[in-house]
């Protein structure tokens, strides 16, 4: 170790100089409160166990975090976790996970960033970064070339995201920076801030740029020159040339539209929440698909590192509503709790809504839950005191309620908490109008359709999530990549729509495993990749003898290793519940009369318990443990 021009520099280990591991050996840690930079040396057994991404994180967590700290305690960890074929040559794998322990749920916080940091981080030399204590003024991390320096941020402080990736390139003369920051939601400690990528990619969920924030970190910059390598290249030809043959054909839907050309699809069949979940349908949900925002909304389209779909949408507006084209555009998650969630179908409104949400640092699924459930309780009567009251429809409340937000104004500092807690403030059998998972706002896949997908909300380490997850309609047809996927392990498909069946927790069982190895990888969950696909990326990278039962015993260590960081933080089988709107049904739309019952959930559980080898209690067994490598 020595220091060069500010940075403290380390040593690179040879094999990646040349070019023949896919990762450095080293995790750089660095402590804010002392100003002391080090790095973690790992070697091959550490990378095949624990891969990286959401592996890594819950590493770290369990190893070095104390029981039940505050999440903005200066002891919690910032966490960016690449995957160990993140920045490789192979399409799909431009992502990283951010986590640390969530404001939010009290729980695991592991969310998932496209863009380019990830692989830039893999090039300047290391394969996480994990940050713990709290500077005493605001400052970043700049990173480069296998060295790293804390830098005072007084100047950014306060800056929205374009404006302090702009300042951070200029002053260290590069615009090929790039930045995972957070803007005046986390200096704010919203505790739904997101973590901003490349100012448009969002590791939104679970509130970890209010972390961040609490520390007074702005943002981690970072330059590379190095190259990711590869021990087999020839192995890892395999999966690149079959993804490069077929992803014309089979992610044309992403190709084409992105997640946006979903929504009115979506919508009727009954998976959008609408007016907080309580209504079945919404007159004008066309104005919100592709095939309308497309003609005059959608500037352009752009991408993430090693992938050629270009599925992230560019929007601009000149007019009384302008809209910036440098925070990207809608997706369908974010269109979903913006727009129908809110009961809006303007699409201006809509836009201007994610523009705010990337520049000010706020995830959209929350925070489109959260003024959904404030003005479902402003027109139950259930809050009366403030002057700024806003109502479903009304985009021009959602983006004053965004503004109130971020800076804690009025009403705003209620909702700042997300809805959880502006229930538990409210009182009045507010509750009953809450659509969360662990106190985190439900994604827009609607569980009284999607019955497994809602008991993967509610046993999810991370609150709703609808990625690491089995989701019902894409198992209904036998082309799926989950279909596929269940084939290769000789399950029958396709899945039965309606209910939780044995079937189905056993095929959720292997999809979640799946889905747990891609957030650790880390590898874009919209390419179809089989699990032979994955065992060759795997052996090309690492060099090893991976085979399709170790990519789900990698998956299931995690998920297993995730229960013991809930069940350490005070969890318990009763908290694997969903929130009481998500059982009460719509009377009119394509599912109207139609949920799971409490009961229903509970059975499906007890039956998820035993196929994973844990108790009744929801504590995994011994011998599950043993079995994972996990039993210290």
């Amino acid at each position: 170790m020595k220091t060069n021009q500010g940075l403290t520099q380390f040593e690179m280990r040879p094999d990646f100089l040349a070019g023949n591991s896919p990762y450095t050996g080293k995790v750089l840690r660095v402590n804010l409160s002392s100003g002391k930079i080090w790095v973690d040396e790992h070697g091959d057994e550490f990378y095949r166990k624990w891969i990286g991404g959401r592996g890594l994180i819950v590493y770290y967590l369990l190893k070095e975090t104390a029981p039940q700290i505050d999440p903005f305690d200066e002891e919690n960890l910032v966490i960016f976790a690449p995957g160990i074929l993140t920045g490789t040559v192979l399409p799909g794998t431009g992502r990283h996970a951010v986590g640390g322990k969530s404001p939010l749920t009290n729980a695991l916080a592991s969310g998932e960033a496209g863009g380019w940091w990830g692989a830039e981080c893999k090039k300047a030399g290391f394969d996480a970064v994990v940050i713990q204590g709290k500077a005493e003024k605001p400052v970043y991390l700049w990173i480069k070339d296998g060295g790293a320096e804390i830098r005072d941020a007084s100047h950014l402080w306060g800056l929205k995201t374009g404006e302090c990736q702009e300042e951070i390139q200029k002053e260290l003369d590069d615009t090929k920076i790039r930045v995972a920051q957070i803007g005046p939601a986390g200096e704010n400690l919203i505790r739904f801030a997101a973590v901003m990528h490349d100012i448009n990619r969002a590791a939104g969920r679970s509130g970890m740029g209010a972390v961040m924030g609490s520390k007074n970190l702005k943002a981690v910059a970072v330059r590379g020159k190095f190259n990711v390598g590869l021990a087999d290249k020839e192995m890892m030809k395999i999966t690149q040339k079959w993804i490069n043959s077929n992803y014309k054909d089979m992610m044309g839907w992403a190709i084409k539209y992105g997640t946006s050309g979903s929504v009115k699809g979506n919508h009727d069949a009954g998976v959008t929440g609408i007016r907080n979940y309580q209504d079945g349908s919404m007159e004008g949900i066309e104005k919100l698909d592709a095939t309308s925002i497309f003609t005059w909304l959608i500037k352009d389209r752009d991408t993430c590192s090693r992938c050629a779909v270009r599925c992230k949408l560019v929007a601009e507006h000149i007019g009384d509503v302008t809209i910036d084209p440098r925070y990207g555009g809608p997706e369908y998650e974010s269109i979903g709790g913006l727009g129908p969630m809110c009961g809006i179908n303007d699409a201006l409104a809509v836009g201007k809504a994610n523009e705010l949400c990337a520049a000010y640092g706020l995830d959209t699924i929350s925070t489109g839950g959260t003024v959904a459930f404030t003005m479902d309780c402003v027109e139950n009567g259930l809050i009366k005191e403030f002057d700024f009251l806003p109502k479903f429809s009304d985009g021009a409340a959602l983006l004053e309620s965004i503004e109130k937000i971020v800076y804690r104004k009025d009403l705003g500092e209620w909702m700042a908490e997300g809805s959880a807690r502006l229930a538990a403030r409210i009182g009045q059998g507010s509750d009953q109008m809450l659509a969360v998972a662990r106190g985190q706002e439900l994604p827009y896949h609607d569980p009284r359709l999607k019955n497994a997908i809602g008991m993967g909300y509610a046993v999810s380490a991370t609150g709703a999530d609808h990625m690491a997850n089995l989701n019902d309609t894409f198992a209904t047809w036998d082309g799926s990549d989950i279909c596929v996927r269940l084939r290769e392990l000789g399950m029958e498909t396709p899945l039965k729509l309606w209910g939780i069946s044995d079937h189905k927790i056993e095929a959720f069982f292997y999809e979640t495993a799946f889905k747990n190895f891609l957030d650790s990888a880390v590898i874009c969950h919209f390419y179809p990749y089989e699990y032979q696909h994955m065992v060759d990326a795997l052996n090309g990278a690492g060099g090893w003898d991976v085979d399709l039962h170790e990519i789900n015993t990698i998956g299931e260590r995690i998920i297993n290793a995730a229960r013991l960081y809930l069940l350490r933080e005070g969890f318990t089988a009763e908290d694997d519940m969903l929130s009481a709107r998500a059982f009460q049904p719509t009377k009119e739309g394509p599912i109207a009369d139609k949920a799971m019952t409490i009961d229903q959930l509970q059975d499906a559980l007890k039956r998820y318990y035993r196929r994973m080898g844990w108790g009744e209690d929801g504590v995994p067994m011994g011998e599950v443990l043993i079995r994972l490598g996990l039993e210290k």
